[in-house]
């Protein structure tokens, strides 16, 4: 069976010695190429040598290369004799172009599942610590990167580009590019425990048993998680029977709410039992949301990275997958991450960023706090 490796590495071959023997077409070729694109050391080698000669007006045919390498490098890393395979790895046709896009791929594919592990990484950090301001400042880093690769994809097949990489921040740029930062995060998360599923759902069933008893803290909430999203789907009927509560300004009391859950359960389903509702709400009469809030949002933060990353590392290693599909699932997971930051605050002893003002949804959040059944001291 034909591997990956085998065809990128041949892909690098192919451009290498069509470059050298199609000199004219370096130019176009260095405008979406970068070095990190080549898997192979040796062969970034050869492109930065050959990059560097052309910057300062130079053309090098086989043998100039070969005398360039020897004085740039020892004749160990040199490698002369490997300029032939260069040469023998072109095709009738010497044009590089074609192979230069295949080698524009393949590291542009590694660069978008390198930055999916400095998102996983970045969540969790913030998970860790309950706070969103190194998580924000490192899904713009990821974002940029994105960019940067789409623009790339591109320019490398002539479709039209506006180029908005243009008008990023230098050090946003820079970040982006950093290969060190991404192998930081790679050492962070091998450290890091591995999300915790049977966690977060009880985490959200408390967080929605503690919204029964404080529904002042209800439309907040619903402003950053939806009942969609819970993956604890009994407890997300209960949380879609207090956001209808909510909704229509009624009390939230015993009689009340399980008589709206029976009639969601007619759709999802699914539910607790009265029981076990009761039980759960009378054990968190006390419990703080804006905590909970916070819990459940590190716990979905860290599933959306963890399932994220490894969405876009198996797409990066499936040739059938386009680099459009995916960019768009990086472009989406950066977004919802960054949705759901916004229940975090920037550092501890910060309230957490609202963003109500875009996503309130008329039909559920009230315009005005209702009162309901035992508010609590805490209902924010």
């Amino acid at each position: 069976m034909i591997r990956t490796d085998d065809v990128a590495h041949l892909a690098e071959q192919a451009t290498l010695g069509g470059l050298l023997l199609e000199p004219a077409h370096f130019p176009e070729v260095n405008a979406w190429v970068r070095g990190p694109d080549f898997a192979d050391p040796w062969h970034r080698q050869v492109w930065v040598t050959l990059r560097e000669a052309h910057t300062h007006g130079v053309v090098l045919g086989p043998i100039e290369l070969a005398d360039h390498m020897l004085r740039r490098y020892e004749p160990r890393l040199a490698d002369i004799p490997r300029i032939h395979d260069l040469l023998q790895a072109v095709p009738k046709n010497p044009d590089p172009r074609p192979h230069a896009r295949t080698v524009a791929e393949f590291g542009i594919r590694r660069e978008i599942a390198g930055q999916g592990v400095l998102i996983e990484a970045a969540a969790a950090g913030a998970a860790t610590h309950l706070e969103a301001r190194p998580l924000r400042a490192l899904l713009r880093i990821a974002g940029a990167g994105f960019l940067i690769a789409g623009e790339r994809w591109a320019d490398a097949n002539g479709h039209p580009n506006a180029h908005l990489t243009d008008h990023l921040p230098t050090q946003l740029k820079a970040g982006a590019c950093d290969l060190e930062l991404r192998r930081a995060a790679d050492k962070s998360l091998a450290h890091a425990p591995a999300p915790d599923t049977e966690g977060a759902r009880a985490n959200e069933a408390r967080l929605v048993a503690c919204l029964a008893s404080h529904p002042t803290a209800i439309a907040p909430t619903l402003g950053w998680l939806r009942p969609g999203q819970l993956i604890n789907r009994a407890w997300a009927t209960v949380y879609t029977a207090l956001g209808e509560l909510s909704g229509r300004g009624d009390t939230i009391d015993d009689v009340s709410l399980a008589t709206s859950v029976l009639l969601v359960c007619a759709r999802t389903h699914t539910a607790p039992s009265l029981d076990a509702m009761r039980t759960a709400i009378d054990a968190e009469v006390c419990s703080v949301p804006g905590h909970l809030r916070r819990v459940v949002a590190a716990d979905h933060l860290r599933l959306l990275a963890h399932n994220g990353a490894q969405m876009l590392r198996n797409g990066a290693a499936n040739p059938a997958t386009h680099v459009l599909d995916l960019l768009r699932t990086a472009t989406a997971l950066v977004q919802s991450m960054s949705q759901t930051a916004t229940a975090l605050p920037d550092q501890i002893g910060q309230p957490p960023r609202s963003n109500l003002s875009i996503m309130r949804n008329p039909a559920i959040d009230p315009p005005s706090p209702q009162a309901g059944r035992r508010d609590g001291p805490v209902a924010e």
